[in-house]
């Protein structure tokens, strides 16, 4: 899955469940296993107000990080 802005707002467009759905799947694709044990927040509303920020730049560099933390 290409992550980009046009994907982060689709994925916003989705109930609370389906959000932590894909934040879940892609926690787990990223390899990282300090990161599993998440556990999903009560209130989505500042996750949803964080990703509706973000920029292209700010995914890429995301994903940079995520890639060096495997």
């Amino acid at each position: 899955m290409k992550i980009d802005k046009k994907t982060i707002d689709k994925v916003l467009k989705l109930n609370d469940d389906g959000l932590w759905s894909v934040i879940q799947m892609i926690i787990a694709k990223s390899g990282v296993s300090s990161l599993k044990s998440i556990e999903r927040p009560k209130d989505m509303s500042k996750i949803r107000d964080t990703l509706s920020k973000l920029t292209d730049e700010d995914i890429e560099r995301a994903m940079q990080i995520l890639k060096k933390g495997k």
